[in-house]
C-alpha cells in the first residue's frame, strides 16, 4: 500500500513539473558585464533545484571522504571481532570433542587481537596442560599477564590450579601472593585453604582459620569439618606422646568425641603402644555416630579384657549387620578371647563381603594361634589366589 501511495505521489509530480515546463512562464535575463543570458523561468528554476543538488552531492561526497579513515577502521575492527569470535568459537567446540591441539590453535591463534583476549590465553594454557606442554602453558599465561596486568589476580589464580598437581609449592606461593592482594576472595580463600590441607601445612591453615570464618568463604558445617581435620593433622604429625596429650587435652569433649579427630589420636596412641582408655573413648563416639575407622581401630587394640570387648561390638551388628569392617573386628577380638570357631565365622562372614588381604591375614594368624598351620598356610595360598585374579596384568583366557 505504502509503495502505491509513493508511485503516486511521484506521478503528480513528474505531471506538475512536465506541465509547468510546457506553459509559457516568461523569461529569466542575467546581465553580467558584456555577458547576457535569456532563458525560460522553468529552466531557470531547473537550473537552480541542479545546482543545489549538485552542491548537496559535493557536500556528502566530502563528509564521507573525511569520514572515510574511521569508516574503515570500524570496517576492520568489525571483521576482526568477527574472526576472533570464530576463532573462540572453533576453540570451544574443539575443547567440547576433546580435541586439545586444535583448541589451543584456535584459542591462541587471535589472542592478541581480541577483545576477549584473557579468555584465550587461559583457556589455550588449559589446553596446553591438557597436553603435557608446560612451556607453552608458561608462555601464554606470561602474555596474559603482559596483555591484563590488571587482571593478575585471576591469572594467578588459574596458573596454581594449572600447577596444582606438578609443583605444589608454588602453587601454593601463588596463591599466598594473591590471597594479600584480594584478601577477601572467598574463591581465593577456600583453594588456599584446601591446598594448605592437601600440603599438610597444619600451622598456616590455623593461622587461616579466623579469615574463613570472617569472611564465611565456607558454611558451617564445611567449616567445622575442616576444623576437625586439622585437629586431627596436628595430632597425625605428633613426634611423641608428650605433645600428642598436649593436643589433646584441650579439646572440648565434644571435638575428642568427633571421629576424625579420635580415629587419629587412636592411631597414634597405638603407634606409641599406650592403650590405655582407648576402648572406652571409641565405645562412646560410636554410640553417636558410626565410623568404619574407629570399628577396625577397636579390633587392633590389644588391652583390656578381649571378651567383653567382643560382646560390647557384637550389639552393633543390629546398626552394621552387613559391614566387613566391623566382622573383621570382630574375628580378631573373638580370636584374641580364643574362641576359635567364632573367630572364624566372623573371618568368613567379612571375606564373604569384601575379600581383603588383611582379612585373610588376620585369619591365618588365628590358625596360627590355634596351632593349626596346615590350614593357616591354606589361607594364605587363598590369598595369593585372590590377590593373582584381582591382579589387572593377569591376562584373561581365550
Amino acid at each position: 500500500m505504502s509503495a502505491l501511495i509513493k508511485w503516486s505521489l511521484g506521478l503528480i509530480l513528474a505531471t506538475a513539473v512536465t506541465s509547468l515546463a510546457l506553459m509559457d512562464t516568461g523569461q529569466v535575463s542575467m546581465v553580467w558585464h558584456d555577458w547576457v543570458i535569456e532563458t525560460s523561468l522553468t529552466f531557470a528554476i531547473a537550473m537552480v533545484l541542479a545546482g543545489f543538488l549538485a552542491v548537496y552531492v559535493v557536500i556528502r561526497l566530502l563528509i564521507g571522504i573525511w569520514h572515510f579513515p574511521a569508516y574503515w577502521r570500524n570496517r576492520r575492527e568489525l571483521k576482526r571481532f568477527n574472526q576472533t569470535e570464530t576463532s573462540l568459537s572453533k576453540g570451544m567446540i574443539a575443547l567440547e570433542y576433546g580435541d586439545w591441539h586444535q583448541a589451543e590453535k584456535q584459542l591462541a591463534k587471535m589472542a592478541k587481537t581480541s577483545h576477549a583476549g584473557l579468555i584465550h590465553y587461559l583457556n589455550a594454557a588449559k589446553m596446553a596442560h591438557n597436553q603435557g606442554a608446560n612451556d607453552r602453558q608458561a608462555r601464554y599465561l606470561e602474555q596474559a599477564r603482559q596483555a591484563f596486568p590488571e587482571e593478575s589476580v585471576t591469572i594467578g589464580l588459574v596458573e596454581s590450579r594449572l600447577i596444582t598437581e606438578t609443583d605444589p609449592e608454588m602453587a601454593l606461593v601463588i596463591l599466598a601472593e594473591i590471597h594479600q592482594q584480594s584478601p577477601k576472595n572467598t574463591v581465593i580463600l577456600n583453594e588456599y585453604a584446601q591446598l594448605l590441607e592437601a600440603q599438610a601445612h597444619w600451622e598456616s591453615l590455623a593461622q587461616l582459620l579466623p579469615e574463613l570464618r570472617k569472611t564465611k568463604a565456607l558454611d558451617k558445617s564445611a567449616l567445622l569439618s575442616l576444623e576437625s581435620r586439622l585437629i586431627a593433622g596436628k595430632l597425625s604429625h605428633t613426634q611423641d606422646l608428650a605433645n600428642l596429650e598436649l593436643l589433646w587435652q584441650p579439646l572440648t569433649h565434644a571435638q575428642k568425641l568427633n571421629p576424625v579427630i579420635l580415629a587419629e589420636y587412636i592411631e597414634q596412641k597405638i603407634h606409641f603402644s599406650d592403650w590405655q582408655g582407648l576402648s572406652e573413648w571409641i565405645e562412646k563416639s560410636l554410640s553417636k555416630q558410626w565410623d568404619d575407622r574407629l570399628a577396625y581401630q577397636y579390633g587392633r587394640i590389644d588391652f583390656g579384657p578381649a571378651f567383653t570387648h567382643l560382646k560390647h561390638a557384637e550389639k552393633w551388628l543390629k546398626q552394621q549387620p552387613h559391614n566387613p569392617v566391623l566382622f573383621l573386628t570382630l574375628g580378631r577380638l573373638a580370636c584374641r578371647g580364643q574362641l576359635w570357631g567364632q573367630a572364624r565365622h566372623y573371618f568368613t562372614e567379612s571375606l564373604q563381603l569384601r575379600p581383603e588381604l588383611e582379612t585373610f591375614h588376620a585369619m591365618a594368624k588365628c590358625y596360627e594361634a590355634e596351632g593349626l598351620e596346615s590350614e593357616a598356610a591354606l589361607i594364605y595360598k587363598e590369598a595369593i589366589l585372590q590377590l593373582e585374579d584381582k591382579s589387572p596384568s593377569r591376562s584373561k583366557a581365550p
